[in-house]
C-alpha cells in the first residue's frame, strides 16, 4: 500500500492542528487491469480518508479529506458508452456479413483471402468492443456533505462486492462518528468544506464545474449566509 502523503495540503487549516498520521485504521486497494487503474484508500486518525489514484501513463493523484465533510450515503453510477456500443453493434453486424460473404455465399473467394478478411474483421470488432469497455464507467461515489459534488470514487465490485461493501460500511461508520464528535459548528464546517474543495480543485482532484457547483451550494446555504453577514 502507498504511504499516506499529506504534503499536498499547502495551506494551513484554520480549524484543526497540523495534521499528522498517528494511526491507520483501515486500508483498501482496488485494481482494474483492463483500464490500468489502481486506487488505494486509507482511513487514518479515525477522522480522515486518504485516496491515491494511479492511471497508466498518467501522474499519480493523491489527496486526503476530513470525514466530517463527506456525505454518508454512497451513490452508484453506471455510465455506458452508448456511442461506442452502437459502433460495436455495427462492427459486429459487419463482421458477420463479411464471414457470410467469405465462407457461405456463392462468391468465389480463395480460402487465404477469406481467412485474412475474417481475421481483420474480427480483430477490428474486438478492438472496438474493448474501447467500449474502457469508456464505460461502473463506480461508487461519495459526495461532499454540503457542496454535493463527488469526492471519493470506488471501482464498483472490485476486488469483489463483499470486500467493497465491507470497506464502505466501515468508512460510513467513521464518517458518522467524526460528524457526531466534531466540535465545529455548521458555519465552520461550511467554511472548511469550501476551503478543502478549493484545495482539491487546485490539485485537479475535482473539476472546475464541480467546484463552481459546490461553491453555489455552499453560498446558498442559510448558515453560510448568516456567517457571511
Amino acid at each position: 500500500m502507498e504511504q499516506i502523503n499529506l504534503s499536498s495540503s499547502e495551506e494551513e487549516n484554520p480549524f484543526e492542528e497540523q495534521l499528522v498520521v498517528n494511526k491507520v485504521n483501515r486500508q483498501f486497494r482496488q485494481e482494474s487491469r483492463l483500464k490500468g487503474v489502481v486506487r488505494e484508500f486509507s482511513i487514518f486518525n479515525d477522522t480522515h480518508l486518504y485516496q491515491m489514484v494511479k492511471k497508466k501513463h498518467r501522474r499519480k493523484r493523491e489527496f486526503h479529506i476530513n470525514l466530517a465533510l463527506l456525505d454518508t450515503s454512497p451513490k452508484h453510477e453506471f455510465i455506458l458508452a452508448y456511442d461506442w456500443l452502437f459502433t460495436t453493434v455495427i462492427c459486429t453486424l459487419g463482421t458477420l456479413f463479411m464471414i457470410y460473404i467469405c465462407w457461405f455465399s456463392s462468391m468465389e473467394i480463395s480460402s487465404s483471402s477469406a481467412s485474412v478478411i475474417t481475421a481483420f474483421s474480427v480483430t477490428f470488432c474486438s478492438i472496438i468492443f474493448l474501447i467500449t469497455l474502457l469508456k464505460t464507467d461502473n463506480r461508487v461515489q461519495l459526495f461532499s456533505r454540503y457542496g454535493h459534488v463527488p469526492i471519493v470514487e470506488f471501482i464498483n465490485n472490485t476486488p469483489g462486492r463483499s470486500e467493497l461493501s465491507e470497506f464502505i460500511q466501515i468508512l460510513q461508520q467513521h464518517i458518522e462518528s467524526t460528524q457526531q464528535n466534531t466540535s465545529l459548528s455548521v458555519k465552520e464546517l461550511l467554511s472548511l468544506e469550501l476551503k478543502e474543495l478549493r484545495r482539491l480543485h487546485k490539485e485537479a482532484i475535482i473539476s472546475v464545474d464541480h467546484y463552481e457547483q459546490a461553491k453555489k451550494q455552499i453560498f446558498d446555504n442559510r448558515a453560510f449566509k448568516s456567517h457571511s453577514g
